[in-house]
């Protein structure tokens, strides 16, 4: 896109998040104040022993950095991000209340933090005192409900409990107490987390049960990741639980790293923890009035929202803006570029505009004023698109089919592909395009013509592919490739339709890689990227082995960067570049492929030697060179 930004995405902060519900404390109440005995061993359960009434004070400190990638719905669109820091440093209390056969329910509280940093994308959340009694009162208490073994299970509170005091409370108490516990040496078991459901492995120090270790493995889920695949995570954890002879909690201490990246490579979540929890002192103290409730439950196994979780990450992505102030923003300014941070305020203002969908219309009237500059109308379609909603699609028809829209003819075609990043079109959406394609045509405008084709291809391949209107724009687009009258409105008519992602591609475009024209070649392998056989990798790499043109060179490993490729394919790209076969100058396009797969082993490693010899390699291409054959070399042991 041009001048301004789509940006799309919402997406979960990991230490705000908070863990869901279920009732849980359900029998009869004890009044003994005596230690719970655990029935299933006397030496490792339950894991911490405690006695009602009795406050143990604890020094807490919580560093917490987390980075999340927000999914953008076009690849050449700039990556966006969402970060949140958190740095707590005081004062954690956990109270036994009660103490029975069945379990024990602990008050958790926090204090006398003096140090109380939270930043979500550059906005503070606890700036000051006012905002730390606001937010994270001393009175503000948790329930802990713990099983026999000492697992948690749930996590109470009343209504009383200021939202951001719950979020806390039930992120560190999954973090703090395993959800599993078992009467056993070492055991496996999975377990849900604000970041994500975890496989983790416990076990007791050989001969010393004063020490129970958990290491992190492997998150089966990621929240934040949302509907994006994770192709590669990045993962060391560890925490100890440290008791004393009688039992008692002495220290907690967890790490933890995680890396997890998305099929193009990109980092979907970047995560740092470190948490300490070291024992102070302890005292016997008043227990709460018998009378006192804490209806609000949750449970480890979910996560819980003061609202409806999409509510809640679209009020956080719009952090305050309302559509009132991003209409007088637009209507102030001279261009996108007159704009403050411009990626941030789209941002805001698609969440703004998600949040209240009635008044999308009401951009129409800006963007339908007379004088108002192409790049601000851009920008308007851009925030309707990120959207989505049926109101922001009509309003987008609406403004796609104005007179003003086509007052500049190059900017017209760049708001008509808009149209094509739709992520869930409606119907009446591609009956519009197709009207525009078919207006296009009657009236031999070639640029618009090019643009709603490749609009069509994309926003059909958002739909089922069995469905009428899908296969009715792959029809019309296989028509334009077999029509097409030179080779330039060839390869236009090839890229327009590889935008579909269809099985039919496989039928239309594989003779066009050895079309005469090498821009014709270069548009199939191109159209290809996208094909869901398997067989279209092994079509690129044949092409490849014969292809002499250093730019159609380019477009194959280009389209090769975006699939797998397993041995068989790897051994076949290296014996193409060990062999010469590739062009001098496009070296940085087969590093690109084999940056994506360095756990290639030799092949990779004998591609990236062959390159390395080359005598007229630019420095900085070589360095990388270097760079990649130490990783590989790594993973081969040297």
């Amino acid at each position: 896109m041009r001048r301004s930004t789509l940006v799309r995405g919402v997406a979960g902060l990991g230490a705000l998040v908070c863990l869901g519900a279920l009732p849980f404390w359900l029998s009869e109440s004890s009044p003994s104040a005596a230690t719970v005995e655990a029935s299933e061993s006397v030496h490792r359960l339950p894991l911490f022993r405690w006695r009602v009434g009795e406050a143990h004070t604890f020094h807490l400190v919580w560093d917490d950095l987390t980075r999340v990638a927000l999914p953008m719905p076009a690849q050449d669109t700039k990556a966006q991000e969402l970060e949140g820091v958190l740095h707590l440093d005081g004062e954690l209390m956990l109270q036994a209340l009660e103490t029975r056969a069945t379990g024990t329910r602990l008050r958790l509280t926090l204090r006398r933090l003096a140090r109380h940093e939270a930043t979500l994308s550059g906005q503070a959340l606890l700036p000051d005192a006012a905002a730390l009694q606001a937010h994270l009162p001393d009175t503000a208490s948790a329930w802990l409900e713990l099983d026999a073994r000492g697992a948690l299970q749930a996590v109470r509170f009343s209504e009383a409990e200021p939202p951001l005091f719950r979020q806390f409370a039930q992120t560190l108490a999954a973090e703090l107490f395993p959800s599993e516990l078992r009467d056993a040496a070492a055991w496996t078991t999975t377990e849900s987390t604000q970041t994500g459901d975890v496989e983790s492995a416990f076990a007791f120090e050989p001969g010393d049960t004063s020490r129970l270790t958990r290491r992190r493995t492997r998150y089966q889920s990621l929240r934040a990741a949302g509907a994006a695949t994770v192709a590669k995570q990045e993962l060391g954890s560890l925490t100890t639980f440290d008791r004393d002879a009688e039992g008692r909690l002495v220290a907690i201490t967890q790490d933890e790293v995680l890396d997890a990246l998305g099929t193009d490579g990109r980092v979907l979540l970047s995560k740092r923890l470190r948490l300490r929890l070291t024992y102070q002192s302890r005292e016997m103290q008043p227990l709460p009035p018998s009378g006192e409730q804490k209806l609000v439950i949750r449970t480890p196994s979910q996560i819980a929202f003061e609202m409806d979780p999409e509510t809640a990450a679209l009020r956080g992505q719009a952090d305050g803006m309302t559509v009132d102030e991003l209409l007088e923003t637009l209507e102030d300014a001279s261009g996108p570029e007159a704009i403050a941070g411009l990626d941030v305020f789209a941002r805001r203002a698609i969440a703004a505009l998600t949040l209240e969908p009635k008044r999308c219309q009401e951009l129409a009237r800006l963007f339908l004023k007379p004088g108002t500059k192409p790049g601000m109308r851009e920008l308007m379609l851009d925030l309707l698109v990120g959207a989505g909603h049926p109101q922001a699609q009509a309003t987008l028809r609406t403004l796609l089919l104005s007179t003003e829209a086509r007052e500049h003819a190059g900017a017209y075609v760049m708001m008509v592909q808009r149209a094509g990043f739709l992520t869930k079109p409606e119907p009446e959406t591609g009956v519009m395009i197709n009207g525009l394609l078919e207006r296009a045509r009657m009236e031999h405008d070639v640029p618009v013509e090019r643009a709603t084709s490749y609009a069509l291809g994309v926003w059909s391949s958002h739909l089922n592919p069995d469905s009428v209107e899908a296969r009715a724009a792959v029809r019309t687009l296989e028509t334009a490739v077999a029509q097409a009258s030179g080779d330039e409105a060839r390869s236009h008519a090839l890229r327009a339709m590889g935008g579909t992602r269809a099985e039919r591609l496989m039928d239309v475009v594989p003779p066009h890689l050895r079309a005469e024209s090498p821009d014709v070649r270069a548009a199939a392998a191109d159209a290809l990227r996208a094909a869901p056989q398997e067989l279209a990798t092994r079509l690129l790499l044949d092409a490849l082995g014969t292809e002499k043109d250093r730019g159609v060179q380019r477009a194959l490993l280009d389209a090769l960067n975006t699939r797998p490729l397993d041995a068989s394919a790897l051994e076949q790209l290296r014996a193409w570049v060990v062999a010469g076969g590739l062009a001098p100058g496009e070296e940085p396009a087969l590093l690109a492929v084999a940056a994506q797969h360095l756990e290639g082993g030799t092949p990779v490693f004998q591609m990236l030697q062959a390159i390395a010899v080359r005598p007229d390699l630019q420095a900085p291409t070589r360095a990388r060179v270097m760079a990649l054959m130490a990783q590989v070399g790594a993973q081969l042991g040297g």
